[in-house]
């Protein structure tokens, strides 16, 4: 049963669903409750098999890379559980930079340039969530972009330029979004890394790069917080401490095709921490997310810009923080 409303606060309702529909599809009216604190990982002390999860579709720790390094594009490699790999990732063995078992991988940039390991999924999922955990150097700098994004790319749509990056998606090809950090302003008083953010790639992003959607409600460009008026509860902006690890975890919930129920968001240490509804990422079902990618790229060289990820996993359900290992 629906409640009573007024007059006035019915109009209110339509007008705002008539201006939703006017920029493309129907907002939602209904949001489910998104979990917080333990998930599936509970079940999964150190992450000990995992994998094995009904509800998991990939989970790496790096543990069983033998090398100092992810082995490049396509390279098969013993232990390397990730399809491709550009400009590889270090593997660290020193225990102040691993969270849990022996290993860990470890970025660092002398030069421009992007680093990034990439898992596939075919055909895909409508809803995919991914936890990881990062720490960034106690003197890190801030960098354009980093953290890990869930990708949906058409056959031969990748996220090199030309292909998805800087293309307005048009509901068939592709769609992103990032667990990102935006690297601050001398001006703007904030120490790096940096506010967390989603970089998102979508159907009525307002550039031909993606939009920056902020916990609190901000968004670039600004023109596009329309899409944020119904159904959105602002969150304060996240800037964590460097030198230490989190639990990171992003999800995407696809909409169905020509409705605006497309959603993503984010939790920190088993605190839902960004939640954005009303979205659109396609007009078929065919577009899927089928993509998984540890993404680091730094525009500019400075000192000490390097940061380690550990304890992947890739899952349709939340994952939630690792649980401790406990007892013998």
């Amino acid at each position: 049963m629906f409640r009573q409303v007024t007059t006035r606060t019915a109009l209110f309702l339509a007008l705002a669903l008539t201006m939703a529909a006017g920029h493309g599809g129907e907002a939602s009216t209904m949001l489910p409750q998104l979990p917080e604190g333990e998930g599936l990982a509970a079940r999964y002390p150190g992450d000990l098999g995992i994998e094995e999860a009904p509800e998991v579709v990939f989970a790496d720790g790096f543990e069983e890379i033998e090398d100092d390094r992810l082995a490049p594009d396509t390279e098969p490699q013993k232990g390397k559980k990730w399809d491709s790999s550009y400009n590889g990732l270090g593997i660290t063995r020193d225990p102040e930079n691993v969270h849990s078992g022996g290993q860990a991988a470890e970025v660092t940039h002398t030069q421009p340039s992007g680093n990034n390991a990439i898992k596939e999924f075919e055909p895909g999922f409508e809803t995919l969530f991914v936890r990881y955990y990062m720490k960034y150097h106690p003197e890190f700098p801030g960098c354009h972009h980093t953290g890990m994004c869930i990708f949906g790319g058409a056959p031969g749509v990748t996220l090199a330029m030309g292909s998805a990056t800087g293309v307005v998606p048009d509901g068939r090809s592709h769609f992103v979004a990032l667990l990102d950090t935006l690297p601050p302003r001398r001006s703007s008083g904030l120490r790096p890394p940096g506010n967390m953010d989603v970089y998102c790639y979508h159907m009525d992003q307002g550039r031909i790069w993606g939009d920056l959607l902020f916990p609190a409600g901000e968004v670039v460009p600004p023109e596009n917080k329309w899409l944020f008026e119904e159904n959105f509860r602002p969150r304060p902006n996240i800037n964590v401490e460097r030198g230490r690890w989190y639990c990171y975890e992003l999800m995407i919930k696809l909409n169905a095709p020509d409705e605006r129920d497309g959603r993503v968001a984010f939790w920190v240490d088993g605190k839902l921490s960004g939640d954005f509804p009303n979205l659109r990422f396609r007009n078929t079902e065919d577009l899927k997310a089928n993509h998984a990618v540890i993404l680091v790229h730094s525009s500019r060289t400075a000192p000490y810009k390097t940061l380690w990820y550990d304890d992947v996993v890739v899952a349709t359900s939340y994952i939630g923080p690792q649980a401790p290992v406990t007892g013998d």
